[in-house]
């Protein structure tokens, strides 16, 4: 008993230490944006400009980022996208993982190796009513106040297709 308490102490040290560490390469997301970009063409409607505010907090203890995103409705935009996504650190696979839910009723668990350079890239499977699909979030940081985002879904052959991208700045 001696030794399994001090053993139990160091492992939890040592998983709040490795989460954290890796959460805070997140950080740059903290913060209110302004995003601009277009929609493309979909089953969805027709390709048109968008423009959104996002905003960005670390919510319980911590352990989570809260992305908040909602796009502004007008004459082209008449049926705008609301999400609320939430990223964390999977201490088991090494990866973070995400959560979103939106406004149509869908909902995605994505997972990422982390950054990559100047570039993180999600991905994993999206729902929405029966149908499923293979989804990539990918962004790029421009610098600590802009980063670039495209939406892509995998067709039936493997490839991916575009459905949205956009520019946010702090």
């Amino acid at each position: 008993m001696k030794f399994i308490l001090p053993a139990l102490l160091i492992a939890t040290t040592s998983f709040a230490q490795s989460a954290t560490d890796q959460l805070k390469t997140l950080s740059s997301f903290v913060g209110t944006w302004k995003c601009s970009g277009k929609a493309f063409a979909s089953e969805m409607g027709p390709e048109h400009s968008t423009t959104a505010g996002v905003t960005g907090k670390w919510v319980l203890n911590a352990k989570w980022l809260e992305l908040r995103y909602t796009e502004d409705k007008n004459s082209k935009n008449p049926n705008p996208v609301a999400a609320v996504l939430y990223w964390g650190w999977n201490e088991g696979s090494k990866k973070f993982v995400a959560t979103s839910t939106d406004n149509m009723g869908g909902y995605a668990l994505q997972e990422s190796s982390g950054w990559s350079g100047d570039q993180l890239v999600w991905s994993g499977p999206s729902h929405m009513g029966a149908m499923t699909m293979n989804v990539r979030d990918v962004f790029t940081r421009k610098s600590d106040s802009e980063v670039t985002h495209s939406g892509e879904i995998q067709d039936n052959a493997g490839g991916w297709k575009k459905t949205d991208e956009e520019t946010c700045k702090k």
